[in-house]
């Protein structure tokens, strides 16, 4: 990690929240939180800009810029030293600061996008998140949306991942059996299968965006 975030003074995190905890606030609380961010996404946005600039990183909308920013996230990454497989509290924060900008470069992009705060379905993996709507091609049965933030998250984690940094499970009990999770986990998923390749840190972000299988206006590229 080359960030000093303890000399840092460029740069001030969130409050600390990890993925997927605003499903688990009572709704006046996720809904506060979800205010919050849209009211200050500016200002953390140009947090996030001085502090990819003390990286010799310029922040910008068009797709050099936007690769130049991955490739700095995928270097600047740094797990929990007590949690191995997940972002540590300063690195989820700069997560949320790059999915409100890659969120705004979309809205900037495809006009009809919008921030919402996603209340459709408590067994959604977006509940009670800030996601993109608007898209053309919504479902309004699902209520189609795009979660940028758990996007940037979930790279976060592969990118950890593709460096060594791996959670660990323990053991757990099924039916009066003890079953040793990361064991299991790293074992074939079926007979003759080969173990997953490690996922390069390069295009990450944009690799994710654009498998969520869900397209902008007039079938556009999302980033």
């Amino acid at each position: 990690m080359s960030i000093d975030w303890n000399g840092n003074e460029t740069y001030e995190t969130h409050e600390p929240i990890g993925p997927g905890s605003p499903s688990g606030l009572p709704r006046f609380e996720a809904r506060r939180l979800f205010k919050e961010r849209m009211k200050n996404r500016h200002a953390r946005i140009e947090m996030l800009r001085r502090l990819v600039a003390a990286g010799g990183v310029v922040l910008g909308s068009d797709d050099a810029a936007v690769q130049d920013l991955n490739d700095w996230f995928a270097a600047n990454i740094e797990a929990d030293p007590e949690n191995p497989g997940f972002p540590s509290s300063e690195c989820y924060s700069v997560c949320h600061d790059m999915a409100l900008f890659l969120g705004e470069v979309m809205i900037e992009r495809h006009p009809n996008l919008y921030w919402e705060f996603f209340t459709w379905g408590k067994k959604s993996v977006s509940f009670q998140r800030q996601v993109l709507m608007g898209l053309s091609t919504e479902d309004p049965k699902f209520r189609t949306n795009i979660d940028i933030d758990g996007m940037v998250v979930g790279s976060a984690h592969e990118v950890l991942g593709s460096q060594g940094s791996i959670p660990t499970y323990g053991l757990v009990e099924i039916k009066g059996h003890l079953i040793d999770i990361d064991s299991t986990a790293r074992r074939p998923h079926r007979s003759g299968a080969h173990p997953r390749p490690r996922v390069p840190a390069k295009l990450l972000v944009v690799r994710r965006a654009v498998s969520a299988r869900v397209r902008p206006p007039h079938g556009a590229g999302i980033l």
